[in-house]
Formats: C-alpha cells, sequence, structure tokens
C-alpha cells in the first residue's frame, strides 16, 4: 500500500514537473516549492526502504531463530526417545534378571523338596525293615522298630517342613527381585522426568 501511494506521488510529481518544464509562466518560486516536494518524496522512500529492510531483517532473524527453536526441540525429543528407550532396555534386562533369579530359586525349592521326598521314602523303607526285624526278634525287636518307625516319621515332618520353608523363602526371594526390578525402573523414570 506504501509503495502505491509513493508510486502515485512519484507520478504526481512528474506530471508537475512536466508542466512547469513546458509552461513559460512559471516564475522561480514555485520551481524552488517543486523541488523541495521531491526532496520530501525522496525522504520518504528513503524511509520506506529503510522499513523494508528492517522488516526484512527482522523477519530473517525470527526465521532464524525459529529454526534454531525447531532444530533444538528435535534434538531434544530425539534426546528423550534414546534415554527412553535405554531406560526401557535396563527396565526389561532388570526385569529378566528377577525371572532368572526366580526361576533359579523355583529349581533350588524343588530340588530340595525332591531331596526331601527321597528322604522320607528311605526313612519309611529303612522304618519297614526295622518294623520286619521286630517281627523276626520278637518282642524287643517289635519295640526297637516302633522307635524306629517314630523315629522316621518325625525326620520325614522335619524334612517336609524344611522343604516348605525352603519353597517359601524362594517365592518371596523371586517377589523381593521383582520389587527391586520395578524400583530401579521407576527410579531411572523419575530421573528422566528430572531431567526434562
Amino acid at each position: 500500500m506504501k509503495k502505491r501511494i509513493f508510486t502515485m506521488f512519484i507520478l504526481a510529481a512528474s506530471m508537475a514537473m512536466v508542466a512547469c518544464s513546458s509552461s513559460s509562466t512559471v516564475n522561480e518560486g514555485a520551481t524552488n516549492g517543486d523541488n523541495q516536494a521531491l526532496q520530501t518524496l525522496e525522504k520518504k522512500r528513503e524511509f520506506y526502504k529503510a522499513q523494508d529492510r528492517e522488516k526484512a531483517r527482522l523477519e530473517a532473524e525470527a526465521k532464524k531463530a525459529e529454526e534454531k527453536a525447531r532444530l533444538e526441540a528435535r534434538l531434544e525429543a530425539k534426546r528423550a526417545e534414546e534415554e527412553a528407550k535405554r531406560a526401557e532396555k535396563e527396565a526389561k534386562k532388570a526385569e529378566e534378571n528377577a525371572r532368572l533369579e526366580a526361576k533359579k530359586a523355583e529349581e533350588e525349592a524343588r530340588k530340595a523338596e525332591e531331596k526331601a521326598r527321597l528322604e522320607a521314602a528311605k526313612a519309611e523303607e529303612e522304618a519297614k525293615k526295622a518294623e520286619e526285624n521286630a517281627r523276626l526278634e520278637a518282642a524287643r525287636a517289635e519295640e526297637e522298630a516302633k522307635k524306629a518307625e517314630e523315629e522316621a516319621k518325625l525326620q520325614a515332618a522335619r524334612a517336609e517342613e524344611e522343604a516348605r520353608k525352603a519353597q517359601e523363602k524362594a517365592i518371596e526371594d523371586a517377589k523381593k527381585a521383582e520389587e527391586q526390578a520395578k524400583l530401579e525402573a521407576l527410579k531411572v523414570l523419575e530421573k528422566k522426568r528430572k531431567t526434562n
């Protein structure tokens, strides 16, 4: 809009100059007035040009700042994504370790239970032998067999109780390991939120 107005001013001034040059009645005072008008128009033109240059400079700076902010945002998003992936990988690793520990504890409990069962079976077999010997050795041997059988039952109960405690401990350890893995994952995520 300003450029159009300026162009109209230039056109009017040009027409005035042509009219003045073709007329023999124009005096020196009018010529000075036209010169002043042209100078005023020239100053306005320079002013508008300076404004346009300043506007272009500001727009260029704004564009650079916007591009820089966009680049920084992309870099930050990429860093955040990489950090999230790293945290997820660590959480998965911790979860896998906890699973392996739980499996190991379960296997150990199974072995302990199997051992206790074998010991109980062995004790029961010994009790049967003792009972057979007791029958063969009459009353005295029968009394010894009863004592051996009672001892075998006590051993079986103790072995079964130990197996049950071992299994409970293994389950508790597995739960603790899983909880620890979850806590580690939460710590990593909390650290990430604080960093952001």
